[in-house]
């Protein structure tokens, strides 16, 4: 599993252990698996009272001590600042972002079922980012636009950690030569698309580290055991989240 873990308990959470060191701020994302087995939907957007208490049960297990900034998510390339948004509000976005010394306000969270959750920091936990990426965020630059909202408040790409979550893999992910024409690959049929290796091109091309990109080894489509997945499930499928967010 390399720099990621799956830690046990009643509500599993996956880390990434590089994340795991940066001070101040906690990050966790979450599997389909929750107490006593029953299914861990976290979406969508607008939750239902029972979707909000799994919400809060899972940013306990992971140890974020603030509520989850949930997005409108439109596979877009908007980033939300955590400070401008209030208590009660769902804003439309693809990212989020918090800085610490603001007002401790929400933790930036994104809810995928095949796309890719991808949590970023600086590693003297001076600000955080969580980003959703399908393959129209990635067209849209939605990574390179959470890494220059965190670089406008002195946070350089190269003091950033990344941490692209389970989504859907090139083993299951067969698109059409328009979808690989938008993410900027060349294919005049349907081909196999790797969201996680044009996502770390762009985070490279921001000027982030080479070895600070950690990609989860997990598809999501080719394990029902621990994930929802769109392209397996439809209409049926439950959402996994991502947060990350000071710690106590």
């Amino acid at each position: 599993m390399g720099a990621f873990v799956l830690e046990e308990g009643p509500i599993p959470v996956l880390r990434c252990r590089p994340l795991l060191e940066v001070p101040g701020v906690a990050h966790g994302f979450s599997t389909r698996r929750g107490p006593d087995g029953v299914p861990f939907d976290l979406g969508p957007a607008e939750a239902p009272p029972a979707v909000g208490a799994r919400r809060a049960a899972f940013l306990r297990a992971c140890g974020v001590a603030a509520p989850p900034l949930v997005l409108r998510q439109v596979h877009g390339a908007n980033v939300v600042r955590a400070a401008e948004v209030g208590p009660e509000a769902t804003p439309e976005g693809d990212a989020a972002v918090w800085f610490r010394g603001e007002a401790q306000g929400r933790a930036p969270a994104v809810r995928t079922a095949d796309c890719v959750p991808v949590l970023l920091a600086d590693r003297r936990g001076r600000g955080v980012a969580a980003v959703h990426a399908g393959w129209r965020g990635v067209a849209a630059g939605i990574a390179g636009a959470a890494v220059r909202a965190l670089a406008q408040r002195g946070i350089p790409p190269a003091d950033l950690v990344a941490a692209l979550g389970p989504a859907i893999l090139d083993c299951c992910y067969t698109v059409g030569p328009d979808v690989l024409e938008a993410v900027g690959l060349p294919g005049e049929g349907p081909g196999r698309l790797d969201l996680h290796a044009r996502l770390r091109a762009q985070l490279c091309g921001e000027g982030m580290g080479e070895a600070a990109i950690h990609a989860a080894p997990w598809c999501t489509r080719c394990h029902p055991e621990l994930f929802f997945s769109y392209r397996r499930e439809r209409e049926g499928a439950g959402r996994q989240m991502a947060v990350i967010g000071p710690s106590p």
